[in-house]
């Protein structure tokens, strides 16, 4: 439990950070604190390393002025993610800057150790990237399919279906931090209710369709399930069309098989020549195409569409926010927006605000960062000082 004195710490701390308070007098205004408790406060920090204290040279008699900054160097996390078929690793500071990147992609029939090889040899580098003065404080795992995140288990993943319950704690446990792990659309969700300021009360549902199909939904003020990894794995659902398409989650005729990019990309890029498989690359191909001349398009386009208005019928979300490649496309976008504002029992309602989101991985590295960050931080200023490792 928090104490009032890492309270103080932490929001001194936040003030600092957020560039709202540069020196004591400022601080002490802001919180009510008194000049002697602040300096006391700020004194703990800067032994701690995690404010910086200058001073400015002045052309006046008396002491010269203290300028507080953060050192968001202190702590680092490595963030890990999976793009189409390719593990990415970012390291990231405490103010959720990319210092670097890199990649790893285990082929698609890796097994758990072959997996486990190549994420060690990934986070591994990618620590390497911080500063000697930064501490490695958390692994961040962002992931796709079923996870069971009490547990810090990976269980499975259509992208490597003979990977099955990998244990990242134990996986991970030589680098001696905390292993954290969420699924990769939860992150993303909660990192866009940060940025775009959705209300505590407001309803979001938020569905990708690219490489994958999936959804994640937020009400409450949370992301539903993320404390599980377990929630709306849409693209999977069976469309029982009988066309006896084999999925990669080892089903047939999942809606993937039908609309995903990892199935319709072949007869996609006999449409469109030259066309690239990955989400990245293919968007901005997608945003200037033509796409429903594309007999292959409108078959996946009128899946979603059913998918989409069925979501929103079983949710009644206040946002409805479209990522993937495919949205990027101003045509492919309309056709949602008009099918969600034509269901009769939509109508009815307050309209459904209908978005794109950029595809950038900021929102997702804020939604999987904030807590791991906040608790480092927390144990940081804390009577010990240290960062607990992971229990």
């Amino acid at each position: 439990m928090e104490t009032p004195r890492t309270h103080d710490l932490l929001a001194i701390a936040d003030l600092v950070r957020d560039g709202r308070a540069t020196s004591r007098g400022m601080i002490g205004r802001q919180l009510g604190l008194r000049s002697t408790t602040v300096s006391d406060l700020v004194g703990q920090l800067v032994a701690r390393d995690v404010l910086h204290e200058s001073t400015l040279r002045s052309r006046s008699k008396g002491r010269p002025a203290a300028v507080l900054s953060f050192n968001a160097h202190r702590l680092g996390a490595v963030f890990v993610t999976v793009i189409d078929q390719t593990l990415v690793a970012c390291a990231v500071d405490l103010n959720l800057r990319v210092i670097g990147t890199l990649s790893a992609a285990p082929p698609h029939l890796s097994d758990n150790d072959a997996l486990i090889a190549a994420l060690r040899r990934l986070v591994a580098d990618t620590a390497a990237l911080f500063p000697p003065e930064t501490e490695l404080c958390a692994i961040v795992c962002s992931l796709s399919g079923l996870l069971d995140v009490p547990r810090s288990t990976w269980c499975v993943s259509s992208r490597w279906p003979n990977m099955r319950n990998l244990d990242l704690g134990q996986a991970l446990a030589e680098f001696a931090c905390r292993v954290w792990l969420i699924r990769n659309l939860d992150a993303e969700l909660a990192g866009l209710r940060l940025y775009e300021r959705h209300g505590a009360e407001e309803t979001a549902l938020l569905l990708h369709w690219g490489h994958g199909i999936g959804a994640a939904f937020a009400a409450g003020g949370d992301v539903v399930n993320r404390n599980r990894g377990r929630s709306c794995e849409i693209g999977h659902w069976r469309l029982g069309n009988g066309q006896n398409r084999q999925c990669t989650c080892g089903n047939t005729d999942c809606l993937e098989t039908v609309a995903a990019l990892w199935s319709i990309g072949p007869k996609l890029a006999q449409d469109f020549p030259g066309l690239p498989q990955s989400e990245r690359e293919i968007a901005a191909h997608l945003g200037h195409a033509d796409l429903l001349d594309s007999t292959v398009v409108r078959k996946a386009l009128s899946e979603m569409l059913r998918l989409t208005a069925n979501l929103c019928r079983l949710l009644f979300p206040d946002r409805v926010i479209l990522t993937g490649p495919f949205v990027q496309n101003p045509d492919i976008f309309g056709r949602f927006v008009e099918a969600l504002s034509d269901a009769p029992i939509l109508r009815s309602l307050d309209k459904v605000r209908v978005s794109v989101g950029d595809g950038h991985l900021a929102p997702e590295i804020a939604g999987a960062l904030s807590e791991p960050f906040a608790q480092a931080l927390a144990d940081m200023v804390s009577c010990d000082g240290k960062v607990r490792p992971m229990p």
